[in-house]
């Protein structure tokens, strides 16, 4: 591309224009031209151009970091185009220079794009990069320019990260000892340097913030690099030098720094310089202990006395949490006799853990303005990096070692708050939150379920005297956080509380719906939620729709009604409790009207702006699983259920909501395999719809289209066979099947075609059928593709005999049968799973062996043996290797999306039809058909047997006839 900077520069000008036109139209430009040979080259030397506004200097910056994040090493499957190899070495050759004389703004992205370029190619193809950082480094110290040498020390910090999270390989840790070899000693010196500089600054007086910022910025940065370095192990370089970096590091977390520490901001540098000291502080204490213990008792007491002035204070919470990280790291390790001295581990409790779990302003602000940040941090786990959390993380730490003393010091703490708060509730309601929050936060969860228990109280003890009188307090409305702790308490061990009791609070849980607070109504739903999905001994739910209906009706109107408070419109915690109570509940027309009309209603809503994918989710859910059970119990209400819901489904399918069509076509085929035939007009438009090529072109949407084709086939094979429907069903199955990402949902169309339509309708097709499962067996065979192949010859068998079978398949090409036999069925039978699957590969693969002409030709022995042997094989494995236990309905991920992938309806799913009911046991339909052809010929079968069959499938093939009593003679 030749390089016209004025061109560019108009093109990088319009980008910045508020006006849309001008503004796509140079991004459409610059997207072109993005495609030619140096194009990054020629936008990096507009970079370079001083004369250029720095406004369209920077917007050429950014674009130059896109450009080489999607072009510098494009995956495989990638449509950009690669930026050639010269172009690059030219790139590497001018961005560090440019990079450290360019302004801070343009000098962020550059370090950023030189970041990217670091990932893929330092250090093997970039071996200039490091020695002249380094260069630069050391020529910018000299000077004095921390502009630079913090430009310097940031990009390095980027690139040697990936020393923090990758595995240990020796490819890796040949390019640490690059690094070490090059960087260490640099660092150091620049460490020392910058040390110094403070040093003298603060002993004379002569510092500004403006000349310190800069100084602390450059030892934040020098201790992440230290962290990187350090991170994989030890290297000898640092332990050499290990008592120059702890005398400093133990400066910053004793020394104080007036100048930078009296506004804000200087404030939140120097601690977030403390904060880095602590985590490496905390990775020796992790990985070095016994090259670090001479320092312990030292950094011990410092981060001691630094806690004792930070903890009170939400502006320095990063800092506490790090600093409690390190004491709780100090408390699990050999030197945790440290904690044992008379009055610590009180001490600890009483000005570390006490003053941080106390509720502060923030919390209530936050309780208060951002219920779903607050349930975020306090219900669902992920608080372990707030003061709160980590502080009762410590005292877990030191009970690893001094149970009995945390126990007995925590317990007499809790009872003091609790006295207090008895003294005087509507001033002390937050020593009862305290207490209540240890008592929650301190429990652990036992191994292999969902059950806590704690030593600190008698859980039901303190649920009847703590608890209780908060959840039956007349106002929901008063004091809402103590509220909402106390049923977190009763969520959390809701395993421990007798039935009895939860069924006597039921009520009051179902009025605190009707609470004001988002935080609480929310804790309410989810409660009850969770007490729904207790099971007792055995696995049987304890709770069951006998005892949710005395309450039902207010229950299912009262979680309706929370969804009206503001903000809580799309309040998932809610939408999941009503999923959950109408998958328990029993569901009455009285119920059900109700229920499809506040769900269809909540889904014309949120087709017009999908934002909360989870509620969404959820609220499909509610759909699926109020359909199915309401119509199943009830078939008169089908026709109810669709006018409710039909103007919702079209308005998706209408509109595209490309993030609802997935759960309206599972909806649809539920509502279709739910219905009696003659299957009505308007499901045939959307049958008509769905043999479409257009409504296949989205991968998101292919399972649940073809979830609603294999309803159709099942319960109007006859329509599909008219008007060439058929042909057009096997079009989708062979554009499905030509794909890897897609073949397996081609093999649930064609077995759907096989298991329900008769074998004349179909032979037309078969050998079309063939030919493009063996197109792909030779184009890409994958052993996904080749088990799904496997389950379809045996559903043939089983449908339509072994003679169609195998005389279809050698109608295609002479022989075909027993060389796909021999390459793929029989090496491939073992890796079979699923009940179902196993029992119908099994009795497919015996009816072939027995019956089919072919396998009994004397030509075809060894055929016969070696597929006997998979058979015995794959039978001889346990059940638990062949399938696992059903699963609950999974919870939705936090980052659940719409178009990552498809998102499966589990009220909603398929129900697998066994195709062979009348076999129950396939073990012993071998052994009575073995001993049937057996008799037939007598003196064959056991030299067959002892020839192709392993000794260990002699003995369990033995061992199954006589099971069975039916020996081979």
């Amino acid at each position: 591309m030749e390089y016209n900077p004025e061109f560019l520069s108009q093109c990088f000008l319009h980008t910045l224009s508020p006006q849309p036109e001008p503004r796509r139209a140079a991004e459409s430009k610059l997207a072109e031209l993005a495609d030619h040979p140096n194009y990054a080259l020629a936008v990096l030397r507009l970079v370079a151009e001083p004369s250029i506004n720095e406004q369209i200097r920077h917007a050429a910056a950014v674009n130059f970091k896109n450009h080489l994040r999607s072009r510098w090493a494009p995956s495989p499957d990638s449509s950009f185009t690669p930026i050639l190899d010269a172009e690059k070495d030219q790139i590497k050759t001018l961005i560090v220079t440019l990079m450290l004389s360019s302004t801070p703004r343009i000098q962020s992205q550059l370090s950023e794009s030189l970041s990217l370029i670091g990932k893929h190619d330092f250090p093997k193809s970039w071996p200039t990069l490091l020695p002249e950082l380094v260069s630069n480094l050391r020529a910018a110290s000299q000077s004095n320019d921390y502009a630079s040498i913090n430009g310097i020390l940031g990009t390095a910090n980027s690139i040697f990260k990936k020393f923090r999270y990758q595995y240990k390989t020796n490819d890796l840790l040949l390019d640490l000892k690059y690094c070490l070899d090059n960087f260490s000693a640099p660092l150091l010196e620049m460490f020392l340097r910058t040390a110094a500089l403070i040093d003298s600054m603060v002993s004379s007086g002569g510092g500004s913030p403006v000349t310190l910022k800069p100084l602390f910025e450059s030892q934040r940065l020098c201790c992440r690099i230290f962290f990187s370095l350090n991170f994989q192990e030890l290297p000898e370089f640092f332990e050499d030098h290990m008592k120059e970096w702890m005398a400093e590091f133990k400066k910053y977390l004793t020394n104080g720094y007036p100048v930078l520490e009296s506004s804000a901001e200087g404030l939140g540098l120097v601690d977030e310089l403390r904060a880095a000291v602590c985590e490496n502080i905390s990775l020796y204490m992790e990985k070095n202990e016994e090259e670090f213990k001479d320092y312990l008792n030292d950094f011990a007491q410092a981060v001691w006395t630094l806690l004792g002035n930070v903890s009170q204070s939400s502006s320095r919470d990063s800092l506490a949490v790090t600093a409690i990280k390190f004491l709780t790291t100090v408390s699990t390790s050999v030197h945790h006799t440290l904690f044992a001295v008379d009055g610590v581990i009180p001490q600890i409790c009483q000005s570390i853990v006490i003053p941080n779990v106390r509720l502060r302003d923030e919390d209530e602000e936050l309780f208060e303005m951002n219920y779903i940040e607050f349930i975020r941090r306090d219900m669902e786990g992920s608080d372990i990096d707030t003061k709160r959390r980590i502080a009762c993380e410590l005292l877990k730490g030191i009970a690893t070692n001094y149970k009995q003393q945390v126990i007995s010091i925590v317990s007499v703490q809790i009872q003091n708050l609790l006295t207090s708060y008895a003294a005087n509730p509507a001033a002390h309601w937050k020593d009862k939150d305290c207490a209540i929050y240890l008592v929650v936060s301190l429990s652990t969860k036992k191994a292999g379920g969902t059950s806590v228990s704690t030593d600190l109280v008698d859980v039901q003890s303190f649920f009847a005297s703590v608890i209780v009188p908060e959840l039956q307090s007349q106002d929901v409305n008063a004091f809402p956080m103590l509220k909402a702790g106390a049923l977190k308490f009763f969520t959390m061990f809701r395993n421990q509380i007798p039935k009895p009791l939860v069924l006597q609070l039921f009520p009051y849980l179902i009025q605190f719906l009707g609470a004001e607070s988002n935080v609480v109504h929310s804790y309410a739903a989810s409660c009850i939620e969770k007490l729904l999905l207790v099971k007792d001994e055995g696995g049987r739910s304890r709770y069951t729709s006998t005892d949710v209906a005395p309450n039902l009706l207010v229950l299912m109107n009262n979680l309706f009604t929370a969804l009206r408070f503001p903000e809580s419109e799309e309040n998932q915690y809610i939408m999941k409790s009503i999923m959950r109570v109408l998958g328990v509940a029993e569901i009455t027309p009285e119920i059900a009207g109700p229920c499809i009309a506040g769900l269809t209603s909540i889904l014309a809503e949120v087709c017009k702006n999908p934002k909360n994918p989870i509620f969404n989710h959820y609220l499909f859910e509610s759909v699926a699983v109020l359909v199915r059970r309401a119509c199943e119990r009830d078939i008169s209400l089908i026709p109810s259920f669709e006018t409710s819901l039909f103007p919702r489904l079209q308005e998706i399918l209408g509109n595209d909501v490309t993030e609802f069509l997935p759960y309206a076509f599972q909806l649809l085929a539920q509502l279709v395999e739910l219905n009696r035939p003659p299957i009505s007009d308007t499901y045939m438009e959307i049958f008509k719809l769905l043999l479409s090529p257009d409504s296949w072109n989205r991968n998101s949407n292919v399972p649940a289209l073809v979830r609603l084709l294999q309803a159709f086939l099942e319960k109007a094979p006859e329509k599909v066979t008219q008007e060439g429907r058929l042909a057009q069903v096997l079009g989708i199955f062979n554009r499905l099947v030509s794909a890897p990402s897609t073949d397996e949902q081609g093999f649930y169309v064609l077995n759907t075609v096989i298991e329900n339509l008769d074998y004349g309708t179909i032979a037309p097709y078969v050998g079309h059928i063939w030919n493009a499962l063996f197109s792909r067996l030779q184009s890409k065979r994958t052993v996904k593709f080749i088990k799904s192949l496997s389950i379809f010859m045996s559903l043939f068998v089983v449908k339509h005999g072994s003679a169609n079978l195998v005389d279809s398949m050698n109608s295609v090409q002479a022989g075909i049968f027993l060389v796909i036999l021999e390459q793929f069925l029989i090496p491939n039978l073992k890796l079979i799973t699923g009940r179902i699957e196993v029992k119908l590969v099994s009795v497919a693969s015996i009816r072939l062996i027995c019956e089919s002409p072919a396998l009994l030709d004397a030509g075809a022995v060894r055929h016969w043996g070696k597929m006997l042997d998979s058979i015995v094989t794959l039978l001889s494995r346990t059940e638990e290797d062949r399938v696992g236990d059903e699963p609950e309905m999974p919870d939705i991920a936090e980052n659940a999306g719409y178009t990552v992938s498809f998102v499966n309806l589990y009220n909603a799913g398929k129900k697998e039809e066994d195709p062979l009911k009348d076999i129950k046991d396939p073990k012993e339909f071998l052994a009575a058909s073995l001993a049937k052809l057996s008799a037939l010929s007598p003196a064959r079968f056991p030299q067959i047997i002892n020839e192709n069959l392993d000794p260990a499938n002699q003995a369990v093939l033995l061992q199954i006839c006589s099971t069975y009593n039916c020996p081979i003679v």
